[in-house]
């Protein structure tokens, strides 16, 4: 069973998270571990610390080290995954990289993000969900989990459902329709509706899109 935890400080968006569509079927059919880990539990002194200023000078606070080095030490996963912005672009090739993995610590960020000395000691892999900033790593992490999940074996109810997938083989999925026939003067492509299983087969191949 794949084991996944969420270093993070708001674990509580990951609990109810947890709650939802395929990735409860996942976890309540023992398909897939999903921990979290409170960085603030982790803090430093009375107020448990766990951001400063930055050297330097500059807007906003950074991610201490010891309360990270600490929290990812609490956890013996294969690999350290921290969402950053500047990581590398998450794709079909990086993700079945990762799903090579049985356990993976996701360390989601906050404020100016981490003191480089733990991204230097800690990080196996740097990855980003898209060339644009927000203000943690709570939904790249789960963004990334969804990904993940949705390949394990047994996840998803129709393991065909992989099998035309946008992004399979560097390539779009091809449009889809349902009831009505006619919708607005625009209508269903005849040969979904022919029951003929290898021209609409053929269709479907020919309407994948490049990527």
């Amino acid at each position: 069973m794949n084991t996944y935890n969420v270093i993070t400080l708001f674990p509580n968006l990951i609990e109810e998270w947890k709650n939802i569509g395929i990735v409860r079927q996942a976890i309540k059919n023992q398909l897939v571990n999903i921990q979290t880990t409170n960085l603030r539990e982790f803090g430093i002194g009375e107020y448990k610390q766990v951001d400063d200023a930055p050297y330097g000078g500059g807007p906003g606070m950074v991610l201490m080290p010891e309360p990270l080095d600490n929290a990812i030490n609490s956890s013996n996963s294969e690999i350290n995954v921290f969402l950053t912005p500047s990581g590398e672009q998450l794709d079909e090739t990086l993700l079945i990289e990762l799903l090579s993995f049985k356990t993976i610590n996701l360390i989601a960020g906050r404020y100016e993000g981490f003191d480089q000395r733990i991204l230097d000691i800690h990080s196996d892999y740097e990855v980003s969900i898209g060339h644009t900033v927000i203000s943690g790593g709570e939904v790249p992490a789960m963004y990334l989990l969804e990904a993940l999940i949705r390949r394990i074996p047994g996840v998803l109810g129709n393991p065909d459902s992989l099998k035309y997938e946008t992004f399979n083989d560097n390539k779009y999925d091809f449009p889809v329709y349902t009831r009505p026939e006619t919708f607005k003067n625009l209508s269903v492509p005849e040969v979904l509706l022919s029951g003929n299983h290898k021209d609409i087969e053929e269709w479907k191949k020919n309407n994948l899109k490049d990527i």
